[in-house]
């Protein structure tokens, strides 16, 4: 005769039951061809500005695996770069035993010589593609540290791979000045202080949340209650906003794409039904497309990043050569 569970093994088999279905709904089912987006850039003309291209990006990159109110993205960052990904918002902290990791409130266990091992694996087989490594926040935000990070990023990628501006010429017409075919293979380093490290001149400034830092090359104007508003006012009303910012700066504009405050993926999964609806109907808001540069997004997915590499095509961006390629491509994500 089986014995009847006893009322903690019933407890504890509720919580189980609940905290595996919590976690499964917001989980986005990945086709096979996602992979095939690793090389999408190849599709597009070399005589594309990098400010004016459509370009994946990834909220908190670095948060796979953290509890569910820190947590961003579920995947590491060889899927994401997999998927389509090319922005990293990348968020370094120093723990007390001296190793480098991502942090979202709470530090986590991925480390940031993976990323950067990932990253030069990544760049090594897709010469064509393009990354911006955005150094967001930093901890602790010292010149010390900076020169730990940077440090380690050269040795790895290589001086070669990393965007510098000439003498004379100032970051932010450098980044203006480029397009795709100057930058393939390569990556744009940028960290949120106006005190760059002199030691690393290849280290760009980005701007504050919420204030222009002189000298920027990189905009990510965020406004925290309109980020933590709710999914249908937000796309509806603060998107354009932003939009309405980024028309007034040139260089590279990153697009908040994201809802914050208590992030859970299935908050995600109810805000992308909204977010992608209106991404997919910026092909026929050709004003708007006009400002859209970067989209950030969480819990990237190859759906979400093909959905944002199709404006590359409404744009003229997709070499004459490859436009079948590329509508094929992008087809294999369609609803």
């Amino acid at each position: 005769m089986k014995k009847k569970p006893t009322i903690t093994a019933a407890i504890v088999m509720i919580v189980v039951a609940l905290a595996c279905a919590f976690t499964a709904c917001g989980k986005t089912q990945e086709s096979p061809a996602a992979e095939e987006l690793s090389y999408w850039m190849k599709t597009i003309r070399d005589d594309t500005p990098i400010t004016q291209m459509v370009i994946p990006g990834s909220h908190d990159s670095g948060t796979v695996g953290m509890v569910s109110v820190c947590e961003t993205q579920n995947k590491d960052f060889a899927a994401q770069l997999a998927v389509g990904t090319r922005y990293f918002d990348v968020r370094p902290r120093l723990k007390g035993n001296g190793e480098i990791v991502f942090y979202h409130m709470f530090s986590s266990d991925n480390r940031y010589e993976d990323f950067l091992a990932d990253v030069e694996e990544f760049l090594s087989a897709n010469p064509s593609e393009f990354l911006i490594l955005d150094h967001q926040h930093c901890d602790p935000a010292e010149e010390s540290f900076y020169n730990t990070i940077f440090g380690m990023l050269e040795e790895k990628l290589g001086a070669e791979r990393i965007l510098c501006a000439p003498a004379g010429v100032s970051d932010a017409d450098y980044i203006n000045s480029l397009t795709l075919g100057d930058v393939r293979g390569k990556v744009l380093v940028t960290l949120g202080t106006e005190d760059l490290p002199e030691q690393y001149p290849f280290v760009m400034t980005r701007d504050a949340d919420a204030q222009v830092r002189e000298g920027s090359v990189l905009h990510s104007p965020y406004i925290g209650k309109y980020n933590k508003s709710g999914s249908e006012e937000y796309v509806s009303e603060y998107l354009q906003e932003y939009i309405d910012m980024y028309a007034q700066l040139g260089g590279i504009c990153i697009l908040q794409g994201q809802l914050t405050g208590g992030i859970l993926e299935d908050k995600e999964a109810k805000h992308d039904a909204n977010m992608s609806a209106w991404i997919r109907a910026l092909k026929d808001d050709e004003e708007t497309l006009a400002h859209i540069n970067v989209i950030m997004r969480d819990y990237v997915t190859g759906k979400k990043c093909a959905d944002i590499i199709e404006l590359n095509k409404y744009k003229g961006f997709v070499k004459d050569e490859c436009v079948t390629e590329f509508d094929a491509l992008v087809a294999k994500f369609a609803e």
